[in-house]
């Protein structure tokens, strides 16, 4: 489908390549008539929702909250004309080497995630993802549409909240998925950047997933230029997964 307001297309499955040009095309014909001059997909909406194709794998196991889809759909957007706009990635590592960190900032507390929290999360996630790229606000309630069915799956171990000099600084949301530990999101205000909230957050969590007797970890859907990136890259991390987003001008 085709959103018009930002010039997205989205929500977009394909049953063959020629058909899926088709499709896309038509698509594009829409956004254009509509006046757009740069057309952007694959993305449902906004940044909260999926967006990205998949565009290389290693062969490692898909994990819930990625994209999937064939490879063949990147080759679709390119015989339409469009070209990648920003590439991300998913990296694995090895928990066996992982040691509890040693918090010598005293101001900076750690504390696990508690159900009543999800507004705290909402508000840090405004604030701590509002550089990130394409990205636009959403409101409280359609972020609760969206989290609020992932909490039975959260361990609050490893869903932790950093606090700094008593307030809320950012938060690392991970989980299990075929034991493996899924490091999906991680925000920090950006006021408090540079005193280590990301790497504490990061260490605290891969040593209790080590402790919980996970063996690897996944980093999952990062640009390179992600401060997360930065972080697992001290782990020793290999990547197991590319994600295009394309642009087309016109």
């Amino acid at each position: 489908m085709v959103y018009f307001d930002r010039g997205y297309i989205g929500c977009f499955d394909m049953d063959d390549k020629d058909s899926g040009v088709e499709q896309l095309s038509a698509y594009v014909e829409e956004l254009k008539n509509a006046g757009h001059k740069r057309i952007v997909g694959p993305i449902n909406g906004d940044t909260w929702h999926s967006y990205r194709l998949v565009s290389w794998c290693s062969g490692d196991a898909a994990f819930p909250m990625e994209p999937q889809n064939p490879l063949w759909y990147n080759e679709v957007y390119a015989d339409c004309g469009f070209v990648p706009l920003k590439k991300y990635r998913s990296d694995k590592f090895s928990l066996a080497n992982i040691e509890p960190p040693q918090n010598t900032n005293l101001a900076l507390v750690l504390r696990p995630f508690k159900p009543d929290d999800l507004p705290l999360i909402y508000d840090l996630s405004l604030n701590g993802f509002d550089e990130n790229f394409l990205y636009n606000a959403i409101s409280y309630d359609d972020f609760a549409a969206l989290y609020t069915p992932m909490l039975p799956m959260i361990d609050p171990e490893l869903m932790l909240i950093a606090e700094l000099d008593g307030w809320p600084a950012g938060f690392l949301f991970s989980f299990v998925a075929e034991e493996r530990l899924i490091l999906k999101s991680m925000a920090t205000l950006p006021q408090c950047r540079g005193y280590g909230v990301g790497s504490l957050l990061m260490a605290q969590v891969l040593a209790t997933g080590r402790a919980k007797g996970l063996k690897t970890a996944v980093a999952a859907l990062m640009s390179d230029d992600n401060v997360s990136r930065h972080i697992v890259s001290k782990y020793g991390s290999e990547q197991i997964r590319e994600y295009t987003i394309y642009a087309l001008e016109v």
